[in-house]
């Protein structure tokens, strides 16, 4: 979740029902954190391990690495720079294909 350029990453139990609330972890005191221009948020994992990338208004991607162990989330690594993502793609070109 991002709010006001600030990242946080959250856990909850599922089991047993109904769920818990989340935990949420502030990632913006990790090192290299991209600052307010944050925007956006993905979190992928795998495992023990959980990728957390950001998005900036100016289109630099961010990431960190966390590790997860049960309902611990623990996220101290540095924030490294990605490869930014091209912006200048064509749209898809519409083909009318309604023939007479």
């Amino acid at each position: 979740m991002v709010s006001d350029g600030v990242t946080y990453a959250g856990r909850r139990r599922l089991t047993p029902a109904p769920p818990g609330p989340y935990v949420w972890t502030n990632l913006s005191d990790n090192p290299n954190y991209p600052g307010e221009s944050v925007c956006g948020v993905a979190i992928s994992a795998a495992g023990n391990d959980a990728w957390v990338k950001v998005l900036t208004t100016d289109g630099q991607v961010w990431e960190t690495e966390c590790a997860t162990q049960g309902q611990n989330l623990t996220c101290d690594n540095p924030w490294v720079q990605l490869t930014t993502p091209a912006t200048n793609l064509n749209a898809p070109r519409i083909v009318d294909d309604k023939r007479q």
